[in-house]
């Protein structure tokens, strides 16, 4: 006799959640400087959240791409207590910067602590450009445009914001964004990696915007050319 169990509607409801919003992170990676959004929804992660120094959404973007197959690092003295958070939901091993798949950044890790993070992310090698990480990092400023072409975004906070445009694959001719992670943005240029190896950024804010810079992205920052060249780069 065939014992039928009835389907759980929460557990469903979920791993649907879920694929939308991996399906939305792999729309940003395809379409750098393009804006997407993960989906409203209660996940019910306020004390992981509170924990680990991560918003719900970058616990979000954690559950989609952390596994018991791969590694993970977060910047920052409270590094190790988030990484054991993420670890507990997702089962991905803790590693250092230099060998984690995945780095994160949380919005409260700045300055030269957030760049030397960067800094020290593998890039990969010529024969394993794959292994090049991933980095997830929190902001409280991010614009840019919608797949419309349309300004989207959320500013927050009182952090210095910096205007950048975008070329490469997955552009059409050129793209503007602005982020309040300017050292993240200078740390990977500063690191000059060469295609195929190079690291992936993965920006998100607490309203569950996405944004990312593939590693064949190429930016340049506007707002300083702007005051070489005595004039604004961008009126947002």
């Amino acid at each position: 006799m065939r014992e039928v169990f009835e389907r759980e509607s929460a557990a469903d409801d979920r791993a649907f959640y879920l694929q939308r919003a991996f399906r939305a992170l792999l729309d940003a990676m395809a379409r750098p400087g393009e804006v997407t959004e993960l989906a409203a929804r209660a996940q019910g992660d306020v004390a992981d959240a509170d924990a680990s120094g991560l918003p719900e959404s970058a616990l979000v973007l954690a559950d989609v791409v952390l596994d018991a197959a791969t590694s993970v690092a977060v910047a920052g003295p409270a590094g190790d207590v988030a990484a054991t958070v993420l670890a507990r939901r997702t089962h991905v091993a803790m590693r250092d910067a230099q060998a984690a798949a995945f780095g994160f950044v949380p919005a409260s890790v700045r300055g030269q602590q957030a760049r030397a993070f960067v800094t020290a992310l593998s890039a990969g090698t010529l024969l394993d450009p794959q292994l090049g990480a991933t980095c997830i990092v929190v902001c409280d400023t991010l614009l840019g445009s919608d797949r419309d072409g349309c300004l989207t975004g959320a500013r927050a906070g009182g952090a210095d914001v910096s205007s950048w445009e975008l070329s490469g694959p997955g552009i059409r001719e050129t793209a503007r964004i602005e982020l309040d992670r300017t050292e993240i943005v200078e740390a990977r240029l500063e690191r000059g990696d060469e295609f195929p190896c190079g690291i992936d950024l993965v920006f998100v804010d607490a309203a569950g915007h996405v944004l990312c810079l593939p590693r064949t992205t190429r930016v340049r920052r506007l707002d300083e050319a702007a005051r070489e060249e005595g004039g604004a780069a961008w009126g947002m």
